[in-house]
């Protein structure tokens, strides 16, 4: 069968097809499922949600996990209604906050923006 779509829209995944060869000089039929790797490099995300990332901070202010950061939500990105009912993630007070992202694979990343 062909090919079928590739489990992500954007990074690493895999694709199926069924296979059914019937053999031929005497050798043996060649049944069943087909997997390989796909790599879609060429795509365009406004959420690291979507590529599979996780996200961590130094602690959770509130309700606003580390999550938030990267759910691609429209209210982070107009800096408005920052509180109450805000999608932003929020650290505890600290000297030094932080925010860890792993993409779960290597990407050419061409912008990032905090807010």
């Amino acid at each position: 069968s062909n090919w079928s779509a590739c489990t992500v829209q954007c990074g690493n995944g895999t694709r199926t097809r069924h296979i059914s060869q019937t053999a031929t000089n005497s050798g043996k039929n060649c049944t069943g499922p087909s997997t390989e790797i796909c790599i879609i490099t060429s795509c365009t995300t406004t959420h690291l949600s979507a590529l599979g990332a996780t996200v961590k901070q130094n602690g959770d202010y509130a309700d606003r996990p580390a999550t938030l950061a990267i759910d691609g939500s429209p209210t982070t990105a107009t800096g408005q209604n920052l509180y109450p009912g805000s999608t932003c993630a929020a650290t505890i007070k600290s000297t030094n906050p932080w925010l860890q992202i792993d993409l779960k694979a290597v990407y050419l990343v061409s912008r990032v923006r905090a807010i």
